[in-house]
């Protein structure tokens, strides 16, 4: 036979949910925030200009220029 009751947990102050509740939507809006700035970075950069490229430091690199098999 079980006397007494179980645990509940600590009392839940609704007061102090609620601003925790604020600070993980702040978090959030300024994550999201952040994620949009990457990405319109990003964006930017990889669409700038269309100037004269170099074979040597472009990221698709020069490999075809300095092949020593395509002669």
């Amino acid at each position: 036979m079980c006397i007494g009751g179980g645990y509940r947990g600590p009392a839940v102050d609704p007061e102090a949910e609620a601003e925790q509740e604020r600070r993980k939507e702040a978090a959030l809006s300024e994550k999201r925030e952040r994620k949009q700035e990457a990405l319109a970075e990003s964006v930017e950069a990889t669409s700038r200009g269309s100037g004269r490229r170099s074979l040597i430091t472009g990221s698709g690199g020069g490999m075809g220029y300095f092949n020593e098999y395509n002669r």
